[in-house]
């Protein structure tokens, strides 16, 4: 069994993975950390062990969309991979998170020295990709409560636990919709017994249900994952 809860570590090379902790330290984020800040060099990539982090748009007035929530199944600092040194983005820590934190210099370097990494970096960029692609389609034509429910059921599966920290004002943020519609979607789940809300923390109490809530965007973008992640060529070994 791996010893990396990252799913990216754990399915490399055992030589490539060790180089890669040797060269990082493990790194703790709490609630609203800025990981990645907008058109400033990205100095890190982030392994993620646990946790959750938001990749956000940020636009003149201040608001924020999320674009795609990133869990143990990825990577932050992605752009780095395909030769690029800063995004017009924001990454947050959305559930306090922990990572192995690997400096992009010395990233670069493991790279050309192991085409397993390199490889692994582009198809999650790929990955990545897709879901972004399929968030925008979502926040165009699924309803408020599917979109919540999606957004509950990613960040229950990433945070590991059926109880995590989430206000209003954050979820309105993250779907780019107003307080009102979230408390209103919120009300509906808390009145079937699917979630409790209680003073800013969220509690799954029917996954099942949620599920069935969910548009099908939850089930789309495991796929998508699948597909990137996991396709018939295998890593180069080293």
């Amino acid at each position: 069994m791996s010893q990396y809860q990252n799913l990216l570590l754990a399915g490399l090379p055992i030589a490539v993975s060790t180089a890669i902790q040797s060269a990082s330290e493990f790194v703790h984020y709490d609630l609203h950390d800025m990981i990645i800040e907008p058109n400033l060099p990205i100095k890190f990539i982030h392994f993620i062990e646990t946790g959750v982090m938001s990749l956000l748009k940020v636009m003149d007035d201040g608001s924020r969309v999320e674009l795609a929530t990133i869990g143990n199944e990825g990577m932050l600092g992605v752009p780095v991979a395909v030769g690029i040194n800063s995004v017009a983005a924001l990454v947050m820590c959305q559930v306090e998170s922990s990572a192995w934190r690997i400096p992009v210099e010395a990233f670069d370097s493991l790279s050309k020295t192991y085409p397993a990494l390199a490889q692994l970096s582009l198809r999650y960029a790929m990955a990545l990709f897709e879901q972004i692609a399929q968030t925008t389609g979502c926040n165009q034509t699924h309803s408020v409560d599917k979109r919540c429910a999606k957004w509950i059921l990613l960040t229950h599966d990433r945070s590991k636990s059926d109880t995590f920290p989430l206000t209003q004002e954050f979820l309105a943020n993250m779907l780019g919709i107003s307080r009102t519609l979230v408390n209103a979607a919120a009300v509906r789940l808390s009145e079937r017994k699917i979630i409790s809300y209680v003073r800013g923390r969220i509690t799954v109490l029917d996954r099942k249900a949620l599920e069935n809530e969910s548009c099908e965007c939850y089930l789309a973008l495991g796929q998508l994952y699948k597909k990137s992640m996991h396709p018939a060529t295998p890593l180069i070994e080293v």
